[in-house]
């Protein structure tokens, strides 16, 4: 459960940092939304492999392999909530702010559980506090 109140942690964090980002390069830097969304994001994916990696599963694993799994399960993760979202609307007839709500409850999981088993299964540091 604490890896679960980590990981969402991380991703309030991750995300109020991208959006500062993405701001920060539209109204100060005078960059493009689509630049500004693309700096944003790369800035917010980093972070959250480091807070991730760190703060939320510990891993004491090489990187190397951590990372090339992070990004495919970050667009997997993607292509799942937009699948989702499509899906919801489209063919469930489920209003758009709520299917945009499923479909991030939906990234959340397969993320989280992709990540644990998967990204940050190797060995982890030893801490006092698990």
């Amino acid at each position: 459960m604490r890896q679960l109140l980590r990981f969402a942690a991380v991703g309030v964090v991750n995300t109020g940092l991208g959006y500062a980002v993405i701001f920060a390069c539209m109204y100060l830097a005078g960059l493009g939304a689509v630049v500004s969304n693309v700096i944003g994001y790369a800035v917010g994916l980093i972070v959250s492999y480091l807070l991730n990696r760190s703060f939320t599963f510990r891993s004491a694993a090489p990187p190397q392999r951590e990372i090339i799994r992070f990004v495919a399960i970050f667009l997997l993760a993607y292509l799942a909530n937009l699948a989702a979202l499509v899906l919801l609307i489209r063919h469930a007839g489920v209003h758009e702010g709520v299917a945009q709500v499923i479909a991030g409850v939906v990234y959340f999981g397969l993320s989280f559980v992709l990540n644990k088993y998967y990204v940050f299964a190797g060995p982890q540091a030893r801490v006092a506090d698990r």
